[in-house]
């Protein structure tokens, strides 16, 4: 990941191993990803700053460049931080990376933490868009990977990923988002496995050896749940295309109202209009195609700025419902990790009556004390196991509720603000349109004034 890496055009559009190096990582979550030898040592620091105020982030992904050769090509960005943290060795740092590492870093988190709702990284690949704002690659209804527009939309989405991590008040403690903030050898850091600790670890161990009993949902508050995210995530799609095509019609008013100030200046400098009242007309026809260019350029801000705020938000809290659903699921894999701890605790205490009553009553001598003891050592450790997957699953069932009323309050705040800003720059460019087309009437009607005098003097001469 060094910055002295070839850069190429933005514009060329080819196939990359973008997200090669955690392929391993891109699969289902039935595999805990690896871990930092450094990890366990960063965890234990997050618990001294439990009891003081949150720390303070302030992320930017900035300089996408396209690197590499043209047969494996793919966009590396500049992350920037600033921070309060204690757990960081610095206040202000930058690192590069690229997208499979911001994949990386909501995998590890999402099985790191269960009952977490992650923020989700936006798509790799671009879909057919049918905005021509969007796409300069000259093929109608197709966005390339490395399309300047579709990389500037996907690096505002990565930076908005990842300051929301941050500003968690669980996942900015994560050693993992420390790795990925911080380290000048990630590549190196995040392949590296390491010493797992505390009650993911425990909870792992049992859920390798889980026999996958199906969970069963009893809690009516998940099911009502789940269905009214499959509600709202219906409507936020639809609203999706419906903002794509308002965007799609805007640039199209765009470009037709483009053609015509191209026509109306055509025009105006052809003909015999240099003398007299054809001047007057050639200078009404060019303030005309003025105000109509610049009327072209506000939708143009428009139909971009109808992607960037509206369609932006609501495209990230559909991404995010699929986080909701994962945290719900975690709550299955705590539950057969519970359920099988069970399991061993029925299977140790059934082992350890079966070894007494043969010792008893099967005509063999005693069984050694030291032998007892580690039965009971055996069946306490599988009782503590049981209870601290029970108490996992339970915590996992309290912390998604509580990510849900998170979902809800963040929903609002960041649609009533995507709608403020939305709203403020059409009002904004419709008051300059407007100004432009009023200095335009003014212009008109000191030129009719004019003509009007000129007139009259040449009627009172003669």
């Amino acid at each position: 990941m060094s910055a002295s890496a070839p850069v190429v055009s933005l514009s060329q559009d080819d196939d990359s191993d973008d997200d090669k190096p955690i392929g391993q990582l891109a699969h289902s979550l039935s595999t805990p990803p690896v871990s930092n030898p450094n990890r366990s040592t960063a965890r234990s620091l997050s618990s001294r700053t439990d009891d003081t105020l949150p720390p303070l982030f302030t992320i930017s992904v900035d300089d996408p460049q396209k690197v590499g050769d043209p047969i494996r090509s793919y966009v590396m960005y500049t992350v920037h931080t600033r921070t309060t943290s204690p757990l960081f060795q610095k206040s202000a740092f930058s690192v590069l990376r690229r997208y499979s590492d911001f994949l990386w870093l909501y995998n590890t988190l999402s099985y790191n933490n269960p009952g977490v709702v992650v923020p989700p990284v936006p798509e790799k690949n671009p879909l057919l868009f049918t905005n021509p704002i969007l796409g300069s690659a000259g093929k109608k209804g197709y966005v390339g990977r490395f399309d300047e527009g579709f990389i500037r939309q996907r690096r505002f989405a990565l930076e908005k990923c990842v300051q929301k991590i941050a500003n968690h008040p669980v996942l900015c403690k994560d050693a993992d988002l420390k790795l990925f903030l911080e380290s000048d050898t990630f590549a190196l850091d995040a392949s590296s496995p390491g010493p797992s600790s505390g009650i993911i670890s425990s909870i792992g161990q049992t859920l390798a050896s889980a026999t996958g009993s199906r969970f069963y949902e009893t809690d009516e508050y998940f099911d009502s749940k789940k269905t009214y995210l499959d509600s709202l995530e219906s409507q936020f799609r639809s609203l999706v295309k419906s903002i794509d095509l308002v965007s799609k019609h805007r640039m199209e008013m765009a470009q037709t109202v483009s053609e015509f100030s191209d026509r109306v200046k055509d025009l105006a400098e052809g003909g015999d209009f240099n003398t007299g009242l054809h001047s007057q007309l050639s200078q009404a026809l060019m303030g005309l195609s003025d105000v109509e260019r610049q009327a072209q350029e506000l939708h143009v801000l428009q139909s971009e700025q109808d992607m960037i705020t509206i369609m932006g938000t609501v495209d990230e809290y559909a991404r995010l419902i699929g986080s909701v659903r994962l945290a719900f699921a975690s709550r299955g894999r705590m539950y057969q990790a519970w359920k099988t701890a069970d399991a061993d605790v029925i299977r140790v205490k059934q082992n350890h009556e079966k070894n007494r009553g043969t010792s008893a009553y099967g005509g063999n001598s005693p069984t050694p004390g030291s032998v007892q003891r580690s039965r009971r050592c055996f069946r306490s450790f599988a009782e503590m196991r049981a209870s601290q997957a029970k108490r996992a699953f339970e915590n996992t069932s309290r912390l998604c509720k509580e990510e849900m009323a998170r979902f809800e309050e963040e929903r609002v705040e960041d649609f009533r603000n995507a709608l403020h800003a939305w709203l403020e720059g059409m009002i904004g460019r419709q008051s300059q349109l407007i100004a432009a087309w009023e200095s335009y009437q003014q212009g008109l009607l000191r030129r009719a004034g004019r003509t009007q005098n000129g007139r009259s003097q040449s009627i009172s001469g003669q």
